[in-house]
């Protein structure tokens, strides 16, 4: 697939409560967790980072070298940032805050433009571009499929994986009915029960790399540990 058919959601609106640190700004051998993500999804011009609150992320880049862009496409309360190589960044806000990244992934896929979505956690430092244009390439292959989803350790991985950016009006719908009712916050998995999935295994994108170290993200210290750990072997 060409830049232009896709688009890439970053999912960063979660509390960080166990590392107590915004995880998506952590540094890794010296850069941020998400700048990692952002390089290695460089090829894919449509980005949209999903946030619970814009100003810390918009000073994080600042630091890095982005800077404010013309306008914004997204929601009230979005900005655009444009980095060092002119590649623009929607940073939109959660519509609701604390539902989780089901959240996150209404708001980045109704903000996308690209009819298949890249669909990242924000704490992923070791994702390829080959595992993002193999979930997207997969997904592109299969009409008959709403969403493309690696399993690994055991378990499916909807923060890293392939989505048409139609069901996002889904998800949208899914997260506007706990706001006003008791019903209790929506998640990615009674999301994904509601899609047509195409699940795909380590074994089947092994040509692509380990995939249990570029879907394991940084939520505890052991976690930070072994990333920079990782990091410094191989960067």
């Amino acid at each position: 697939m060409s830049g232009t058919d896709r688009s890439l959601v970053v999912v960063a609106g979660g509390r960080s409560r166990r590392l107590g640190r915004n995880k998506p700004l952590v540094e890794i051998d010296g850069r941020t967790v998400l700048s990692r993500i952002l390089e290695a999804t460089a090829h894919i011009a449509d980005a949209v980072l999903a946030v619970r609150e814009v100003p810390p992320f918009e000073r994080a880049l600042a630091a890095e070298g982005w800077e404010p862009g013309r306008g914004s496409a997204g929601p009230p309360g979005s900005v655009t940032l444009r980095g060092p190589k002119g590649r623009a960044l929607l940073v939109v806000p959660d519509p609701v805050s604390d539902l989780g990244p089901l959240a996150g992934v209404a708001s980045g896929l109704g903000a996308a433009h690209g009819a298949i979505c890249v669909v990242l956690a924000g704490d992923l430092p070791f994702v390829t571009p080959d595992l993002v244009d193999g979930l997207s390439g997969e997904l592109a292959n299969d009409a008959e499929a709403d969403a493309v989803v690696p399993l690994a350790r055991g378990r499916a991985q909807p923060l890293c994986a392939a989505y048409r950016r139609e069901v996002g009006r889904l998800a949208a719908r899914l997260v506007a009915r706990p706001a006003t009712s008791v019903d209790p916050s929506p998640s990615m998995m009674s999301f994904l029960e509601r899609l047509r999935v195409r699940y795909v295994s380590a074994e089947q994108l092994a040509r692509i790399g380990d995939l249990e170290t570029m879907v394991r993200g940084v939520d505890s210290r052991a976690d930070l540990e072994w990333a920079e750990r990782r990091a410094a072997r191989s960067d």
